[in-house]
């Protein structure tokens, strides 16, 4: 079958330059190719991207996400006018503009990306990477060859062409630390979950948290795995076994266990007095017993007994006597004790944001100004895999990771002093939390209240 132009509708043309076809039609999206005409359509003049969405019939954050692979690519500006921040390109952006060979950071995302930069890359925009591609990056970066023999044992199988390109991306185009992606394959096979779109997903939602090193990785795991673990329990007691929890019940149960810091008798004789009371159980009026139960300072089963068998109203104070005192902050009022947990708790998160933003822009500083703490970075969480290694193959392992850590000890010694010879604190790259003691989450690790959380429901 042959094929002909009609040149009935050609009143108007527009140039595609041939480098699009040549080496980037194999890579982009069809997402990306449609928003690439829409803005060359119209030459130079610059377009909202809600301008751009409606032409395509996209959302606006799908329409993002097409954009960036051009943003990626170099070929874009920003809707400023500016050009994107210079940057080493990923290897995904390298194959697009045709130069094959490989960074030595590949791998970890560029010095200059910002973390909402990298939260904008999905499935539907990223360049589509061909097995040959993928054997020859492979070659070149013996981290990719170890993340397909690593996520290989984890499966327990050969991985298919889809899940190879999958993870492959994950680390050259989405920036993931290898180790990190073989945690997040790590925790999915943990809960059943193995498959290849469900753990794409997962790893972008890690990105989305900021979760892009082992140790970060390993501590989302731990409370992942705790999470699990009171939802589980919470159902068990609850009767609920037909069915998943909403997310609006998850957001209860992670309030009870987490900020009112409640053991599950607690809970569970919550529970039956919501079924004595409703006939049936509610998760809202469940959360209203304990509610009031946390801001009375209520924390054990017997005083929770003692309170539901108190007089509904106090008898009055007799004539003369002084209004009995006021409650302290271990036992604040109603009218009171919400908005200032929620002032307080908001402040809190407030202060981790910033503490965080500022450890972002510290290190982006620094590796600018040092590259050989890039490099000790790097070594550090190759020093991470090879602990996850160990671990996951099991047996008499304790002789390597006692190897594994006095090497990370030497490297961290090596990075502090360079930081101190360069005129930086030791921990200038750690993240400055207001308070070193409870982190500005506002409660210790032994789930006890810290001063400053006191101090900021006091004020």
């Amino acid at each position: 079958m042959a094929y002909q132009l009609s040149f009935g509708i050609w009143g108007e043309l527009f140039a595609v330059p041939t480098a699009i076809v040549d080496q980037h039609i194999q890579l982009c999206s069809a997402a990306s190719l449609k928003a690439l005409l829409v803005l060359l359509r119209n030459g130079g003049r610059p377009l909202a991207l809600s301008d751009i969405a409606r032409k395509i019939g996209l959302s606006e954050p799908d329409t993002q996400d097409a954009l960036n692979y051009w943003i990626v690519s170099g070929l874009l500006a920003r809707d400023d006018g500016s050009p994107p921040p210079a940057a080493a390109p990923s290897p995904i952006a390298q194959a697009a503009l045709a130069t094959p060979s490989l960074p030595e950071t590949a791998g970890a995302p560029a010095a200059s990306e910002s973390e909402e930069e990298q939260k904008v890359i999905r499935t539907s925009s990223r360049p589509r990477l061909t097995q040959e591609m993928i054997a020859d990056m492979a070659k070149k970066d013996g981290r990719i060859a170890s993340l397909i023999e690593e996520a290989q044992t984890l499966l327990g199988g050969p991985l298919s062409p889809t899940a190879t390109e999958m993870l492959v991306s994950l680390q050259s185009y989405g920036g993931m630390p290898v180790e990190v992606i073989l945690m997040v394959i790590q925790y999915c096979v943990s809960i059943g979950k193995s498959s290849v779109r469900y753990i794409e997903k997962t790893a972008y939602d890690w990105m989305d948290q900021g979760i892009d090193t082992f140790e970060k990785a390993e501590r989302h795991m731990l409370e992942q795995n705790k999470v699990n673990e009171q939802e589980g329990k919470i159902k068990k007691a609850f009767g609920i076994y037909d069915r998943n929890l909403t997310s609006k019940e998850r957001e209860y149960i992670e309030k009870w266990f987490g900020r009112f810091q409640f053991e599950l008798p607690m809970i569970q004789l919550a529970y039956e007095r919501t079924i004595d009371n409703k006939g049936k159980l509610s998760f809202p009026y469940c959360d209203a017993i304990l509610t009031k139960w946390f801001e009375k300072g209520i924390k054990t089963p017997r005083q929770a007994v003692d309170e539901m068998n108190a007089p509904l109203s106090p008898p009055p104070a007799p004539e003369g006597k002084p209004s009995p005192a006021r409650p302290s902050l271990s036992s604040p009022t109603p009218s009171v004790s919400r908005e200032r947990y929620d002032r307080a708790h908001a402040e809190l998160q407030q202060r981790r944001s910033a503490a965080r933003d500022t450890a972002a822009r510290r290190k982006e500083e620094i590796y600018r100004k040092l590259p050989r703490i890039r490099e000790i970075d790097a070594a550090l969480s190759k020093t991470g895999l090879e602990v996850s290694r160990a671990v996951l193959r099991g047996g008499d392992t304790e002789s390597l990771l006692q190897q594994l850590r006095d090497q990370n000890l030497a490297l961290q010694q090596e990075k502090g002093q360079a930081l101190l010879s360069a005129g930086y604190p030791a921990d200038y790259l750690d993240i400055p939390y207001t308070c070193k003691e409870c982190e500005d989450k506002g409660y210790k690790p032994n789930g006890e209240p810290c001063g400053c959380l006191k101090a900021l429901l006091e004020g």
